[in-house]
C-alpha cells in the first residue's frame, strides 16, 4: 500500500487524467479503514471505505467527495470535501491534508450550524483535537441516549491522545438541557473540565478537575445553584469505574469527600464512603430539604446551624448513615414556632438498632417558652422513635408517652401519644395572649397521627378545664401547612363552671354549670364553616344566679328584637336574679345561624327562651330572631361586651 501511494503522489499530474487504485486496508492512529478504493480523476476524486472505524465506533459504506485535490511532493490537500455513510457528519464539511513523508494527517470538519473541530494525526498513537464552539447537540449524533435530553451549548478546547497518555481540556458555554416533561433541565451553563488519564495494563488511571460557575439546574423539586468545584481521581476498565478520592466544594458546604465504585453493566453503584463536612442548614435545607419533604411550605421555613453527615454504600445498596447536628435551629411562620438551637446525632444502620441523642436548648410557641430538655432517639432502618420524655413548661410539663416519625414511600409520617400536667391557666393563657382564665389544665393526646397533609387523632383529646372537661372526636386538619388549612371535628363538654367561664370573658356574673355538643365542625382557614351547636345547663342540684351584665351580653345572641319578660324599671332594684335552666341551640349552615331555646324547634316567626327565669326575683330571656348572621353575631357579641349596653327589655 505505501509503494503504491507513493508512485500516485510522486508522479506529476499533468500526466495522468484520472486513476482508480485499490490500497485495502489503511491503519493511522486512532483510524482504520478497511475495503478502500482510490479514484482520482484531474483534479478531483473520492475515496470509498467497506468499513471506517474510530475510537471505537464502526460505519460501513463510507464515500469522501474531493471536488478540490491537489498532489504534490508527498503531500495530498483536500479541500471542500463531503462525506457519506457517516450521519454524524452529513452536514460537515472536511479539509484533509496528508503527507506520506511525515506520515501525519490534518482533518478540519466545519459543521453547517457552526464549530470546527481540527484533527492533526501523528505518527505512532497522537492524536490532537482543538476544539471551537463545537455545538453540543452534535453530541446527540454520536450519543443516541442524549438525544432526548435536548442538549444545548458550545464546547471548546483541546485533546491529547499520545501512546498511554490522554489529556484534555473542555470548556463548555451556554450549555443546557431538558427532558421532554420539563422536570429535569439546565439553562445557561457555564464549565470547565481538565482531565487526564494514563493506560496501563489495560486500565485507565485518570484524575479530573471539574468547575460549575455559572447556569441553573432544575432536578424536580430542587433547584441547584452554580459555584461547584470538584476533584477526583480513580481506575476505569472494562467492568467498573473506581473514584478512589473525591473532593467536592459547593456553596452552603465546607466540603463533600469519599469514594465510589461504580458497575458499568448497569450502571449500579456497588460501594461508597462519603462524609458532609460543615453543612450550612440554612443554605441546604431550603434548597434540598424542604422542596422534597414540605414543597408548598418550603417559604414559611427559617432554618440555621450547621450538620454533618456520612453514609455508607455497600452491595448496591445503602448501609448506614449518621447525622451530627451542632446548634441547629428551626422556626415556622413568622417564628411562631420554634426549635432550638439544638445538637447531637442520629445514627442509622440496616443490620441493627442505633441509638441517638439531641439536646435542645429551646422549644418555644407563640410566648410560651420550655425549659431545656433531652431526647433519647432510636433508629431502627426507616423508622425513628423517642423515648418518653418530659418536656417542662411553665408549672408543669408535657409528657412525650410514644412518638415515632418514618419515611413512606411517598412522604413522612409521625405517630405518638401525649398527655400533660397540670398547669397553671393563668401563667398558660398570659403566654399565649388569651383572656386570663383562673383553674389548671391537664390534657390527653393519644392517637396523634401527623403527615404534610394530615393531623388527625385517632382517639380522643380530653382537656380537664374549667372544674369539668372537655373531649373531641375524630379531629383532623387537613393541609395544616397550607394555605387554607381545614379543620373537621366533633366535641363534648360536661360540667363547665360558668362563674369562671363567665369571668374569664368578662361577660358579667353566672353561676353554675353548663354542657355543651359542637357536632359536625368544620372550619376553613380557622373560621366556622359549618356546626351544629348546643349549650344545656347541667342537671343537678346547685346555686343558679345571673348578673344583669350576664342579661344584657345574652340577650345579644337572640338577635336583635331579644327582650327580657319583666319590666325595665323593675330591673335597678336587683343586682342578679335566679334561673332554672339556660339553653340555646345555633346550627350554621352558609353563614347564617339557625337559632334554637329551651323548647327546641320552631316556626321562623316563633319566639324561643334562652334563660327561664326561677327563684326570687325571677327572669325569662327570650329571642325572637332565629335566623342571624354569623359574621354579625359575632360583631354584636364583641361590641356588646366591649360597650357595656344595656338590653331590650320588654
Amino acid at each position: 500500500m505505501t509503494w503504491a501511494l507513493a508512485v500516485i503522489l510522486l508522479w506529476p499530474s499533468m500526466l495522468w487524467a484520472s486513476l482508480q487504485l485499490d490500497v485495502g486496508r489503511l491503519q493511522l492512529a486512532g483510524l482504520s479503514a478497511q475495503g478502500t478504493v482510490l479514484f482520482l480523476d484531474g483534479q478531483a476524486g473520492w475515496l470509498r471505505i467497506a468499513t471506517l472505524e474510530v475510537a471505537g465506533r464502526q460505519w460501513r459504506g463510507v464515500r469522501l467527495d474531493c471536488p478540490r485535490l491537489r498532489l504534490n511532493d508527498g503531500r495530498v490537500d483536500c479541500r471542500d470535501a463531503s462525506i457519506a455513510g457517516v450521519p454524524e457528519l452529513a452536514d460537515a464539511r472536511l479539509e484533509l491534508a496528508f503527507s506520506t513523508t511525515t506520515r501525519t494527517a490534518n482533518v478540519t470538519v466545519r459543521f453547517a450550524g457552526g464549530g470546527r473541530v481540527v484533527v492533526a494525526l501523528g505518527p505512532g498513537e497522537a492524536i490532537k483535537a482543538d476544539l471551537a464552539q463545537l455545538p453540543l447537540a452534535l453530541a446527540a449524533r454520536l450519543l443516541p441516549d442524549l438525544a432526548r435530553w435536548q442538549a444545548l451549548g458550545t464546547v471548546s478546547g483541546r485533546v491529547r491522545l499520545a501512546g498511554a497518555r490522554l489529556d484534555a481540556e473542555l470548556h463548555l458555554a451556554g450549555g443546557g438541557f431538558a427532558d421532554a416533561a420539563g422536570t429535569h433541565a439546565a439553562e445557561a451553563l457555564v464549565g470547565q473540565l481538565q482531565l487526564g488519564a494514563t493506560r496501563r495494563d489495560g486500565a485507565w488511571r485518570w484524575q479530573a478537575e471539574l468547575a460549575w460557575t455559572a447556569g441553573g439546574v432544575f432536578w424536580d423539586p430542587v433547584f441547584v445553584p452554580p459555584g461547584v468545584s470538584l476533584q477526583a481521581n480513580g481506575v476505569l476498565d472494562t467492568r467498573q469505574l473506581s473514584v478512589d478520592a473525591l473532593r467536592l466544594q459547593a456553596p452552603g458546604v465546607d466540603a463533600v469527600t469519599g469514594r465510589a465504585v461504580i458497575d458499568r453493566a448497569g450502571p449500579r453503584l456497588m460501594e461508597a464512603d462519603m462524609s458532609v463536612h460543615r453543612a450550612d442548614l440554612a443554605v441546604m435545607v431550603p434548597q434540598f430539604a424542604l422542596p422534597m419533604l414540605a414543597p408548598a411550605q418550603a417559604e414559611r421555613w427559617q432554618v440555621a446551624g450547621w450538620a454533618d453527615a456520612t453514609v455508607q454504600w455497600r452491595d448496591g445498596r445503602l448501609q448506614a448513615a449518621e447525622l451530627t447536628l451542632d446548634q441547629a435551629g428551626f422556626a415556622y411562620l413568622g417564628q411562631r414556632f420554634r426549635v432550638g438551637p439544638l445538637s447531637g446525632r442520629l445514627p442509622w444502620h440496616r443490620a441493627d438498632a442505633r441509638a441517638g441523642r439531641l439536646a435542645v436548648d429551646g422549644l418555644h410557641w407563640q410566648k410560651l417558652d420550655f425549659q431545656p430538655f433531652a431526647l433519647e432517639v432510636a433508629v431502627d432502618q426507616g423508622v425513628v422513635s423517642i423515648r418518653p420524655a418530659r418536656l417542662p413548661v411553665l408549672d408543669g410539663a408535657i409528657i412525650i408517652d410514644t412518638l415515632t416519625l418514618a419515611r413512606t414511600d411517598t412522604d413522612w409520617r409521625g405517630e405518638g401519644s401525649f398527655f400533660m400536667e397540670p398547669v397553671s391557666m393563668r401563667a398558660l393563657t398570659r403566654a399565649l395572649d388569651l383572656p386570663e382564665m383562673a383553674g389548671t389544665l391537664s390534657a390527653s393526646m393519644p392517637g396523634l397521627v401527623v403527615t404534610p397533609q394530615r393531623i388527625g387523632l385517632d382517639g380522643a383529646l380530653i382537656l380537664a378545664v374549667f372544674d369539668g372537661y372537655v373531649q373531641a372526636t375524630g379531629l383532623e386538619v387537613v393541609e395544616p401547612f397550607g394555605l387554607l388549612p381545614r379543620l373537621r371535628a366533633n366535641v363534648v363538654a360536661e360540667h363547665l363552671d360558668l362563674a369562671q367561664l363567665t369571668e374569664t370573658f368578662s361577660f358579667g356574673a353566672v353561676s353554675g354549670f353548663i354542657d355543651l355538643s359542637l357536632a359536625d365542625l368544620q372550619m376553613a382557614a380557622w373560621r366556622p364553616l359549618r356546626f351544629e351547636a348546643t349549650v344545656r345547663s347541667t342537671p343537678g342540684d346547685y346555686p343558679r344566679r345571673i348578673s344583669q351584665r350576664a342579661v344584657e351580653h345574652i340577650t345579644a345572641l337572640g338577635g336583635a328584637s331579644a327582650s327580657a319578660a319583666i319590666q325595665r324599671s323593675f330591673l335597678q332594684f336587683f343586682n342578679d336574679f335566679g334561673y332554672r335552666e339556660i339553653g340555646l341551640a345555633c346550627r350554621l349552615v352558609r353563614g347564617v345561624c339557625h337559632m334554637q331555646g329551651l323548647e327546641g324547634g320552631g316556626a321562623q316567626s316563633a319566639p324561643f327562651t334562652i334563660v327561664r327565669g326561677g327563684g326570687i326575683p325571677a327572669l325569662n330571656v327570650i329571642g325572637y330572631n332565629r335566623r342571624v348572621d354569623w359574621e354579625e353575631l359575632i360583631a354584636r357579641i364583641k361590641a356588646a361586651v366591649a360597650s357595656d349596653a344595656a338590653p331590650v327589655i320588654k
